[in-house]
């Protein structure tokens, strides 16, 4: 593990010590992820699957902050199934609101996006097989 790793390794677990905060961000965060989702318009892209990078990144933040919630790793991957299931729920809701429509691309990229944040956080060990559930 580089400095970095470990430096960054750190800082998460320290902020897992006070995992309400994070509790409440993963709330505003699932809101915030609502109101993107169901708001009617969207623009044309500036540049061509943009939309689909988006997807990917604010996934990864919405389960990075996941991350902080708990140490404990079923607990992070329930979250993390989670997350997954209200993308998919979120792009169905969509075919229903006027000039949005249901994308399995769309879908894909939010998967990514998860499936990354647990493939770093596993990598940095920031969640073990601890008893403590927070």
């Amino acid at each position: 593990m580089t400095t970095v790793d470990s430096t960054f390794t750190r800082l998460i677990i320290q902020f897992q010590s006070h995992p309400i905060p994070f509790r409440i961000a993963f709330l505003l965060y699932s809101l915030l992820v609502l109101w993107a989702s169901l708001r009617a318009g969207g623009d044309p892209q500036p540049i061509e699957h943009f939309d689909k990078v988006m997807h990917l990144v604010f996934y990864g933040i919405f389960t990075a902050i996941a991350a902080g919630c708990t140490r404990n790793k079923k607990t992070f991957i329930g979250l993390s199934i989670m997350i997954i299931g209200y993308g998919a729920l979120m792009e169905y809701c969509q075919s229903f609101v006027p000039s949005r429509f249901m994308s399995i691309a769309d879908m894909v990229a939010n998967t990514s996006g998860v499936l990354l944040m647990v493939l770093i956080s596993f990598k940095l060990q920031l969640h073990g097989n601890s008893k403590i559930n927070r």
